[in-house]
């Protein structure tokens, strides 16, 4: 009787496959299929590719390195105008350079035109409010469906919506609409939505610290779990006081040709709500 062979290559000898050869398996696979990503590693996110983030830290902990270029993703908020704008800025300016426009829809502050205005062009913004009198349900049905008219027009780079709730479906509807689109979307919520279940590919609680700098927890991420937030130092906007822009009225909405008022980011203390009697461009 023969004793079995013994060495480094004793395992593929008889049969099983060496570490070697299972990494160059994994690998394979990893090539064949780049949607594949291993828990323990941030993934790739497939073929899809990502708009730069602008801070560093962040970047680091987002698979592929940036914001998915085309899907949802998700910002739970622990209150508006946390900061939300100033973390996309950086990707909004680089879409913005591409051509195509951004829009707003629903934001719950008036957003700083001036601001915004040395990074995004004014002709490539698009603020949509629902209109004066609108109910709750009301407003989130108008809202939802001026997203998706933004996305199935395929002329917006980015789409930026506050929803206060969103059934499953209509999720999942932005998520397919935004990957057809090549759209980045960021969908902001509030973030008592976290028990809810969401189709976006990348979901994130924002709360604001003091010393300008903003708390991220990972609830979701083609990756390992992060047990602690990072903790993000935002670069600053000016406040700058801004002149109102002429407004398009529609049937359901009311969009804006430009952002308008002065607001560092979104500002908590000017509403973004139409007022009932006044003209859009008397809103400022």
């Amino acid at each position: 009787m023969s004793a079995a062979p013994e060495g480094p290559d004793a395992s593929a000898v008889a049969g099983t496959p060496t570490s070697t050869d299972r990494r160059a398996a994994v690998a394979e696979l990893e090539h064949r299929y780049p949607g594949l990503w291993r828990a323990g590693q941030l993934g790739h996110l497939g073929r899809l590719p990502v708009w730069p983030t602008g801070y560093d830290a962040l970047s680091a902990e987002l698979p592929g390195g940036g914001w998915p270029a085309a899907a949802v993703t998700e910002l739970l908020l622990a209150q508006d105008g946390a900061g939300e704008l100033r973390l996309l800025l950086p990707a909004l300016r680089a879409i913005a350079a591409t051509g195509r426009r951004v829009g707003f829809v629903n934001p719950p502050y008036l957003p700083n035109a001036p601001g915004l205005a040395d990074s995004l062009p004014a002709s490539q913004l698009f603020w949509v409010r629902p209109p004066v009198g609108a109910t709750q349900a009301a407003r989130r049905t108008d809202m939802l469906w001026a997203a998706e008219q933004m996305l199935r027009s395929q002329a917006f780079g980015a789409v930026l919506v506050w929803l206060t709730g969103a059934r499953p479906e209509a999720m999942r509807r932005l998520q397919v609409l935004a990957h057809a689109g090549d759209t980045a979307v960021w969908v902001l919520r509030p973030r008592k939505a976290l028990h809810e279940s969401s189709p976006a590919v990348l979901r994130l609680s924002l709360s604001p610290l003091p010393g300008n700098v903003l708390s991220i927890a990972f609830h979701k991420r083609r990756g390992p779990v992060r047990d602690t937030p990072l903790l993000l130092p935002l670069t600053g906007m000016a406040h700058v006081p801004g002149r109102p822009a002429p407004a398009v009225s529609m049937p359901d909405v009311v969009i804006e040709k430009s952002l308008t008022h002065a607001a560092d980011t979104l500002d908590r203390g000017a509403s973004a709500a139409p007022v009932a009697g006044r003209a859009a461009t008397e809103l400022a």
